[in-house]
């Protein structure tokens, strides 16, 4: 007499469906509060805690194009890493690539910023 666990297999799919809606809309939300950014930078705080508008704070165009382009950049690659995790046992691997070389990348990157900015 065998057992059978057909039962199993489907909370596992259902939970990691669940954790991909769940990363899906915390990343909306965080890239979300991110553009807002945009419009909140220039409000500032005085000693006596009152909030006032710094014009010298506004981003110039050029700024806003480049912002606006980084945090595209950014969010196409966190929502893409997020969806082809939890399509296959290769997703999950290329994605541990993709961030074993981001941070090498970054390492990379910080220590010639670092050289740059002492020479």
């Amino acid at each position: 007499m065998r057992a059978k666990f057909k039962g199993s297999t489907k909370r596992s799919v259902k939970k990691e469906r669940t954790l991909q809606f769940t990363l899906n809309v915390i990343g909306i939300f965080m890239f979300i509060g991110v553009l807002i950014r945009w419009w909140t930078v220039p409000f500032a705080v005085s000693h006596d805690l009152r909030i006032y508008y710094n014009p010298d704070f506004q981003m110039k165009p050029s700024e806003c194009k480049e912002f606006l382009a980084f945090t595209l950049c950014a969010s196409s690659v966190y929502f893409m890493l997020i969806n082809v995790y939890f399509l296959s046992k290769t997703g999950k691997k290329l994605v541990y690539t993709v961030l074993v070389l981001l941070a090498v990348f970054n390492l990379y990157m910080m220590l010639t910023l670092l050289v740059v900015a002492t020479h």
